[in-house]
């Protein structure tokens, strides 16, 4: 007699044995090409665009120029992403900044002139005024102006023929002065991917 299992019965079977085998979860290095793989920026390239791009700065003396005893003010303004990778601009721009100031210490003003930054500094400065908290007299001030700001744009260029596909990245950041609109320094991030999808898993 021929023994029948429900598809039910079976599909939970399968379930079972995915689940004893278990995931696999290890720790990588985010310098090493992503094994997920895909056309797209990965952590790498987001660590050494930071760095190429904070020395550079750095190097260019632009931010290192005021007279002695002052320090020059910079912001970071935006990102604007046109290519089509949906990536997170944020970890970009913080990453540059971060290593930015690694760079030039307490040379430099760097300014939050974020949305929450601004508002934080706000509500601070007017409970510090009325009272409701203790503050510094000699803290007092203005708040800063920038001398220059630092955006940037993230390009693409895509090209597939069947199953091969190839992405160019172009990633540009320039500091402009805020006094002049002259843009001060301008550097480039390039980097090309080729991915070649399975017909299988088409």
């Amino acid at each position: 007699m021929t023994m029948r299992f429900p598809l039910f019965s079976c599909g939970v079977f399968a379930f079972l044995l995915t689940a004893c085998a278990g995931t696999i979860d290890r720790r990588i290095d985010p310098d090493e090409n992503d094994p997920v793989g895909g056309a797209v920026l990965q952590s790498q390239d987001i660590r050494t665009m930071a760095d190429r791009m904070a020395r550079d700065i750095a190097s260019s003396g632009v931010l290192t120029s005021a007279p002695r005893g002052e320090r020059v003010s910079f912001h970071i303004t935006s990102l604007r992403n046109d290519s089509g990778d949906p990536i997170d601009k944020e970890i970009i721009l913080t990453k540059i900044r971060t290593e930015l100031q690694r760079a030039l210490g307490r040379g430099v003003q760097v300014l939050d002139r974020s949305a929450e930054g601004l508002e934080a500094v706000q509500q601070e400065r007017a409970a510090k005024r009325n009272g409701s908290v203790a503050g510094r007299e000699s803290a007092r001030g203005n708040v800063a102006g920038s001398d220059y700001a630092l955006k940037g744009t993230i390009k693409s260029r895509v090209q597939q023929s069947g199953g091969l596909k190839s992405v160019y990245y172009l990633v540009t950041f320039e500091l402009t002065d805020l006094e002049t609109t002259e843009i001060a320094w301008s550097g480039d991030y390039e980097t090309k991917f080729e991915s070649e999808k399975s017909v299988i898993s088409r």
